[in-house]
């Protein structure tokens, strides 16, 4: 069954766990929390061993995921098994092993966690399989129109008060960060449920910040400003960002990054081609000065260095997933830095 909204996968969850459960998107913040519903209604249904696969690229092994499907766990009955793609293609060996899987039968449950799917990769096999067996909840960000709905929502649950001025100072300020919104929702929280926002008061308190977010970083990055880009990552980190956090935003940047330059690549308007990403009117002459800047290979290799950093944060190889981030926010800026995929060996050798 294809799902609408997390409203409706929280009502699913609480007539009974399903066997399967597919969340598409681009959105970290959707993503994360959305899967967060599904780990908390396996705990709640028993289940207390997670079991996480990382399909990185082509050479993924799926027999690990029918293979746990054979073999006994010591710890639990049942396991929530997460297959993570890094693309929203499974391949025939992946889409295979998923079927399989799905007709073994089993007490255990699957999660596949998928960047989002197009019109053609929402008909492949295996994710109607799923959507048969299971659920699927595709996640897509609200946009510029629907962020104040989507705010005043978050703001409900969180028993935040803002009035309709200050409602859209926010939505202004944001422009639809979903992950400064959800910071910013949790940093009002904290000054007690019962207390009032107007606009006056939300611009004292939020105005008066000197924290970065990860969006600034990677937007200074792009703007080719090297020292305030290696400053931003040096603070964020202290003030404990999650590597993995900021490698999920970086992978989302670098692929629209790629496919945009693609676009110049093949002559295509760029303005025409940002217009169909849907990105922001106030990003776009910073990512066109950034592409006049960046070749295609230049943005590629990033992404394969990103993996690296990805597997090192995991614990996968012996890369230090802050000093490579720095690297190559370093050369998205401008800088020659040595790709991490010529200098890896000495971090994958065991």
């Amino acid at each position: 069954m294809r799902l609408r909204d997390e409203r409706q996968l929280d009502a699913t969850l609480r007539e009974g766990m399903p066997r399967a459960v597919l969340l598409s998107g681009d959105e970290p913040l959707l993503v994360q929390e959305a899967a967060g519903q599904v780990r908390e209604a396996a705990r709640a249904s028993g289940i207390d061993e997670r079991l996480p696969f990382h399909v990185e690229n082509a050479s993924f092994d799926f027999r690990q995921l029918l293979d746990s499907g054979a073999s006994l766990s010591l710890f639990a009955s049942r396991r929530l098994l997460e297959l993570r793609l890094s693309t929203s293609g499974l391949g025939q060996q992946g889409s295979g092993a998923v079927l399989e899987w799905l007709a073994q039968g089993g007490d255990d449950v699957l999660l596949v966690l998928s960047p989002r799917l197009d019109a053609r990769s929402q008909k492949a096999k295996w994710v109607l399989a799923l959507e048969e067996a299971g659920v699927h909840l595709p996640l897509w960000p609200p946009g510029l129109d629907g962020m104040g709905r989507w705010l005043r929502e978050r703001l409900r649950r969180a028993q935040v008060t803002v009035d309709e001025d200050g409602l859209s100072f926010l939505v202004s300020r944001l422009e639809g960060n979903l992950l400064a919104a959800a910071q910013v929702v949790d940093r009002l929280a904290l000054q007690g449920a019962g207390k009032g926002w107007n606009v006056e008061a939300l611009a004292e308190e939020l105005d008066d910040d000197a924290r970065y977010t990860p969006f600034e970083l990677i937007d200074a990055a792009l703007a080719g400003d090297g020292a305030r880009t290696h400053r931003m990552l040096a603070v964020l980190r202290e003030e404990g960002l999650e590597p993995l956090a900021l490698v999920a935003l970086l992978a989302r940047e670098l692929r629209s990054l790629l496919s945009l330059r693609e676009a110049m690549d093949r002559g295509a308007g760029l303005a025409s081609a940002m217009g169909q990403a849907r990105v922001l009117r106030r990003r776009q002459p910073l990512l066109e000065r950034a592409l006049r800047r960046l070749s295609r290979a230049v943005l590629a290799g990033a992404l394969r260095d990103l993996a690296l950093v990805d597997q090192g944060a995991k614990g996968m190889n012996a890369v230090v997933p802050f000093e490579e981030l720095d690297r190559l926010l370093l050369r998205l800026a401008g800088f020659r830095t040595t790709p991490l995929a010529l200098r890896a060996r000495r971090y994958l050798e065991p």
